[in-house]
């Protein structure tokens, strides 16, 4: 700095400060700064070194930051970005630094010399656009315009589909149909069916019989002395638990019926083996019976 190699000292005292920061770094970078021109950054870290020194207790260093900080002050250059109209996500950088929302429209201070301004938004195209500030001072305004909405690209196709760039292959051919007449095959899959809405039906008759035993012990607390002498509350709760009951039976009965009818249906399929003379004709029905506290499934055909 004193052969006057400002460019080369200002790192140096840049990493000083990073490595083992002091306020009397911060003045000595400052004075740097600003023998090098940067006259907005030489005032910030006047700033920066007046706060760090009143920290430290250094009323001397907090009295020369402050002077020369006051001393740039009327010369400092001034920048100031509007948005015409902000869109969510609307992202301002200023030579790579964020331009934060409350600085939108507001003087801020630059060095002299030629400022990258962009903006950009999630579904629109980015913008971006140069200024330069000719010298300290200035007063240089710059106007981020409405962003161009960006296109919608369609999805690449997948190699090989239509419209790709892979050579077309030959289509590969449909699995052959099954035997016409296949025997027990669709009795088979009511089986599938009908065993399957009978592990539902067992499924949601535990549950209900647990949130009975739960509604039955939760009354007990309002019947005291007498576990059938209750409150208003307590027979309210008791009959909640007789409803869960009652449904927990029909869920019991019309799971357990439909499970054996499944069972009944697999087993009386005929199979490709069967002499055609043997397998069972006609049509196979279950239907579910629900009535009051009871439960069960009608299985109906013939043979």
């Amino acid at each position: 700095m004193a052969e006057g190699k400002y460019a080369d000292a200002c790192p140096r005292f840049a990493d000083s400060q990073r490595l083992d920061p002091s306020p009397g770094t911060l003045l000595n970078l400052a004075s740097c700064y600003e023998k090098l021109g940067r006259t907005a950054t030489a005032w910030a870290t006047y700033r920066e070194a007046a706060s760090a020194a009143n920290a430290a207790g250094r009323a001397d260093y907090v009295a020369s930051a402050q002077r020369h900080a006051d001393a740039l002050a009327p010369h400092l250059a001034k920048l100031t970005t509007t948005v015409a109209q902000p869109v969510d996500g609307l992202q301002v950088r200023r030579d790579g630094v964020d331009v934060a929302k409350a600085e939108w429209g507001v003087p801020i201070p630059v060095d002299a010399g030629s400022h990258n301004i962009e903006a950009s938004a999630p579904g629109f195209k980015p913008w971006s656009s140069s200024v330069d500030v000719a010298q300290d001072g200035a007063q240089v305004s710059v106007a981020v315009p409405a962003l161009e909405a960006a296109p919608v690209t369609a999805p690449t196709p997948a190699p090989g589909s239509a419209g790709g760039s892979a050579p077309a292959s030959a289509p590969t051919p449909p699995p052959p149909p099954a035997a016409e007449g296949s025997p027990g095959s669709g009795q088979r899959i009511a089986a599938v069916v009908v065993g399957g809405v009978g592990v539902v039906g067992l499924g949601l008759s535990g549950l209900f019989a647990v949130l009975a035993k739960n509604k039955y012990n939760d009354s007990l607390q309002n019947c005291p002395g007498n576990p059938n002498v209750c409150t208003q509350a307590g027979v309210n709760t008791r009959n909640d638990a007789l409803t869960d009951g009652n449904i927990a039976s029909v869920a019991f009965g019309v799971g357990a019926a439909a499970v054996v009818g499944g069972v009944v249906l697999w087993l009386t399929a005929p199979s490709a083996s069967t002499p055609p003379s043997h397998r069972a004709t006609g049509q196979v029905r279950v239907t579910p019976l629900v009535g009051a506290g009871t439960g069960g499934a009608l299985l109906q055909g013939s043979w």
